[in-house]
C-alpha cells in the first residue's frame, strides 16, 4: 500500500474528476445526460477542490508555528467553501440547470434562504481590519 502515495491518489482524483460525470449522467433519461453531466462535472470539481485543499493542509510544516496556522486557516476556509459548492449544487435537480443567482449571493443563498454568500466577505474584511499588535 505503502507505493500508492500521494501520485497515485492525486492521479485518482482527477481521473473520477473527469470521468466519472459522463457516467453517472448516463444513468439519466436520454433527454438529461449532458445536462446532468455538467451538474455533476461540477459537483465532483468542487469535491475535488475541497481534496486538494485538505491535501496541502496535510502537507503544510508544523513549524514554523505561524505558518502552520495561516496555512490551516486558509485551508479549512477553502476546502469548507468548495465543500459547500458541491452540498449547495445537490439540493437542486442534476438534470436541470441550477436557479438563478445574482451578484453576490450563491447556490447555498438559495438552498438555504440565508445570505451564506455575505459571511465569506464579510469574514475578509473583518480580517483585513484587525491590526497588528
Amino acid at each position: 500500500m505503502k507505493s500508492f502515495g500521494l501520485p497515485s491518489l492525486l492521479l485518482l482524483i482527477v481521473a473520477l474528476t473527469h470521468i466519472a460525470p459522463d457516467l453517472i449522467g448516463s444513468l439519466y433519461p436520454e433527454a438529461n445526460q449532458v445536462r446532468a453531466a455538467t451538474a455533476w462535472h461540477s459537483v465532483l470539481r468542487a469535491v475535488e477542490a475541497t481534496f486538494l485543499y485538505l491535501i496541502v493542509w496535510l502537507l503544510i510544516p508544523w513549524t514554523p508555528v505561524v505558518v502552520r496556522i495561516a496555512g490551516s486557516v486558509v485551508c479549512a476556509w477553502g476546502a469548507a467553501e468548495s465543500f459547500m459548492i458541491a452540498g449547495c449544487r445537490l439540493q437542486f435537480p442534476m438534470s436541470q440547470p441550477p436557479p438563478k443567482t445574482t451578484l453576490y449571493t450563491g447556490l447555498c443563498d438559495v438552498a438555504t434562504g440565508w445570505p451564506v454568500y455575505m459571511v465569506t466577505i464579510g469574514l475578509v474584511l473583518a480580517v483585513s481590519f484587525i491590526k497588528k499588535k
